[in-house]
Order: structure tokens, then C-alpha cells, then sequence
């Protein structure tokens, strides 16, 4: 069996596969104790482990509780082993969630692509007809957007980010909902025909993240629905590298 772990800003996800299947997957905060989590899968035969991270910090605490634990040593996903063309100006800014993205949409897409992921931001990660990361774009995730909203105005109380019923809002909790899903919708939809303008040519569109099956409900372009890309990834990369 294979611990799976993706290190985010916000977030870190614990994910265990058994073969080709997800037998365990876990959400957990900064806040929130990794003693917890290997208390959960200690009784789970772990023959490898993996991670992407983009908090160094957090990398080497892992690495560090996982051997104690565990007695494996954890592959740490890069840009070097990754086996992934990246076509930027400088390769040492790419995130490894970002390059873990890339590496799983090449699995399965055969043209332009356009991988939308909602996390702390969403990220547009685009892929051209070479197979090659060329960059994409950063924009602050709903949620972000949302809680500096509710910091910046006295008014406004943190609320359920759902989509609501109908575009004018009849209560500052329906306002906000309305104000930022809608708004990133649109956002999100303008972004994607603007990119695929400049990509000429069929484009497969890929979502994925925590937001990624709530907008995949409303966005109105053809796409693909993957929540654990950023997984795939990372097993993926894992496998070339230990020919498995």
C-alpha cells in the first residue's frame, strides 16, 4: 500500500491506495495535529510514501514523522523527477501540486489542456499541443476571496459558500453567495475562453480541488471533473520513478 500526501497552504490531503484504489482519504488543516492522521493508518502496511508540497517547512516535518513512524522514507516530489516539459521562465517556481496536475492531465488528454484548481487560489495550469506546462494563471480561490469580504466589511458575517437561488440576493448571507460564486463562475468561464484563444486549438478542460465539484455543477463549458488529479499525480510520478 501507498501513503499519498499533497501539502497545500491550507490544506494538506492524506490519501492511501490500495493497488489503483483510494482505500483512505483525509482533509486536514494547520491547525489540526498529524498524530491524528497516523494514528488512523497505523494499522495500514505502508510499503511507500509520497509527497507534494509546496510548504518546505511542513516537507521536512513530514518527512521527519513518517520515518519515526512508519520506518519508510518518503519520496519528495520536483520538478527533476517529475519527468514533466516545462516551458516557463523559471522552472524553481513551479509548484509541485502544480507539476503533479500537469503529470496526471498528460495521462489521459491528447491536446491543449487547461487544468482549473480550487484551492487557497485557483490555478490555471495550461498544457499545449507539445505536452508541455506553459504556464496559466493564479488568481485568489473563493474562499479567500470570500473571508477578505468578511474581514474588510464590519457588516458582513462569514456564511456558507454555496450557490444560491437566484442572482439578486434578499440578505447579506444570499448577497455574498451570490456576489462571489457567480462572480467566479463568469470569471472562470472568461478565463477559459481567453486562454483557449491564445492555445488555437481543441482544448480539454480538467477541474479539480475543493471547490471543483460545486462550480462544475454551474460552469456552462465542457469539461472534465477529476478531484483527485493532484493525487494521481503524485502517484504517477512515484511509480516511473521506482519502476513500479
Amino acid at each position: 500500500m501507498k501513503l499519498i500526501v499533497d501539502i497545500g497552504n491550507t490544506n494538506s490531503v492524506y490519501a492511501i491506495l490500495d493497488g489503483n484504489n483510494y482505500v483512505y482519504k483525509q482533509r486536514l488543516s494547520p491547525n489540526e495535529n498529524i498524530k491524528n492522521i497516523i494514528n488512523e493508518i497505523s494499522n495500514y502496511n505502508l510499503d511507500f510514501i509520497a509527497i507534494a508540497s509546496v510548504v518546505p517547512k511542513q516537507t521536512k516535518f513530514h518527512i521527519d514523522a513518517f520515518q519515526k513512524h512508519f520506518k519508510v522514507t518518503p519520496f519528495v516530489v520536483n520538478h527533476k523527477n517529475a519527468n514533466v516539459k516545462l516551458d516557463v521562465d523559471n522552472i524553481n517556481e513551479v509548484g509541485a501540486d502544480r507539476i503533479c496536475n500537469v503529470k496526471a492531465a498528460l495521462d489521459i488528454i491528447n491536446s491543449n489542456c487547461i487544468i482549473l484548481d480550487f484551492g487557497t487560489a485557483t490555478t490555471y495550469d495550461v498544457i499545449n499541443h507539445k505536452k508541455q506546462f506553459i504556464g496559466g494563471a493564479i488568481a485568489p480561490g473563493i474562499k479567500v476571496s470570500a473571508l477578505n469580504l468578511i474581514n474588510k466589511a464590519a457588516m458582513l458575517n462569514e456564511t456558507n459558500l454555496v450557490f444560491p437561488e437566484k442572482y439578486i440576493g434578499k440578505n447579506t448571507k444570499t448577497n455574498i453567495q451570490s456576489g462571489v460564486m457567480f462572480s467566479a463562475i463568469h470569471s472562470i468561464e472568461g478565463m477559459i475562453k481567453n486562454i483557449k484563444l491564445e492555445l488555437n486549438g481543441n482544448t480539454d478542460i480538467i477541474l479539480t480541488g475543493g471547490f471543483s465539484q460545486l462550480i462544475s455543477t454551474k460552469l456552462n463549458i465542457k469539461h472534465k471533473l477529476i478531484p483527485n488529479l493532484t493525487l494521481d499525480g503524485i502517484n504517477l510520478i512515484h511509480k516511473e520513478n521506482i519502476n513500479e
